[in-house]
């Protein structure tokens, strides 16, 4: 009896292990990692340690609260909670990033820019500033805040299960993004080079700028989750909202062109945020295709279960 006992406990968990979403998994291992080396570090370094971890630990305990019983409710706090993990370790970043030791790499990802296109397009661009055009490119850059909040807000509502799968993608991105901003800091051409022209736009610009700079961690460059979140999402309405797709598109053409006329990015940024992208749209589908037909919810189980006793 007892070896019985043992098997069905192992059976258990060897399931609960299965129900980790890959999000989960990525975004964890950046939480976990990111509080190890902070752990390691000691000094100033500790405290934000257990913000990483901490972070950490509530992601397993929303997991196996969630776990024990799989309402739509519940799905949705669970996915939900990553969002908020999110902003606390972005704004976290901030102070313990520096606290690890590693230089910023401004000077790395200029010198990628230069050899791919002679100069990186902030500086390459500065003959072509307009002030009417700075204002439409920061209405742009701001629409990235409304798409990640809009687009995967329609189907927390709507579709559960296609939520589960956008989460799926989006914080895989969050987790490679972020880990990258750990190991290779960078705070952007704006905080790094120098301008012979100041940017200047009087309608929008000169009125939101220094909150956008302020609302920066200034590690936050390599890759670009900007271009990231917003390609991904127009990858994820092409397949399941494509009215959307269409209204969205040139909104996110123009916002990636802003990211370096804004002189927020360099070009390699942008590229390194392109195959983020595609990773998590990759790993969105597999997880999906491979999901399509089991239960998601205790119900679907437990309705599953009547038809195969029957």
């Amino acid at each position: 009896m007892s070896a019985l006992n043992a098997m069905a406990c192992k059976n258990t968990w060897r399931n609960k292990w299965g129900a980790v979403l890959p999000h989960e998994w990525v975004f964890g291992t950046f939480l976990f990692l990111t509080g190890l080396r902070l752990l390691v570090v000691g000094g100033a370094a500790l405290g934000w340690s257990y913000v990483f971890l901490g972070c950490f630990a509530a992601g397993m305990g929303v997991f196996f609260w969630a776990e024990s019983n799989l309402t739509p409710w519940r799905w949705r706090v669970r996915l939900l909670f990553y969002p908020a993990a999110m902003g606390i370790s972005f704004y976290a970043m901030g102070v313990s990033v520096p606290l690890l030791g590693n230089p910023k790499v401004d000077w790395l990802l200029l010198g990628w820019d230069r050899a791919l296109m002679h100069e990186t397009p902030a500086l390459a661009w500065e003959p072509w500033l307009k002030p009417w055009l700075e204002d439409l490119a920061m209405a742009d850059y701001l629409f990235f805040f409304y798409y990640l909040i809009a687009g995967p807000g329609h189907y927390c509502i709507q579709n559960v299960r296609l939520f589960r799968k956008c989460i799926v993608g989006l914080f895989t991105i969050y987790g490679l993004a972020f880990m990258g901003y750990t190991v290779l800091p960078a705070g952007g051409p704006h905080r790094c080079l120098s301008f012979a022209t100041p940017l200047h736009g009087p309608l929008l610009l000169d009125w939101t700028l220094k909150t956008v700079n302020v609302a920066s961690n200034r590690v936050d460059v390599f890759p670009s989750v900007h271009v990231a979140v917003s390609l991904y999402l127009l990858l994820f309405d092409w397949q399941h909202w494509r009215r959307r797709f269409w209204w969205v598109l040139a909104p996110c053409l123009m916002l990636w062109f802003s990211a370096m006329y804004l002189r927020f990015h360099y070009f390699v940024d942008l590229l390194a945020g392109m195959l983020v992208a595609l990773a998590g749209w990759w790993l969105a589908e597999t997880y999906q295709a491979s999901t399509a037909h089991q239960p998601m919810f205790a119900s679907e189980t437990k309705e599953q279960k009547r038809l195969t006793r029957d």
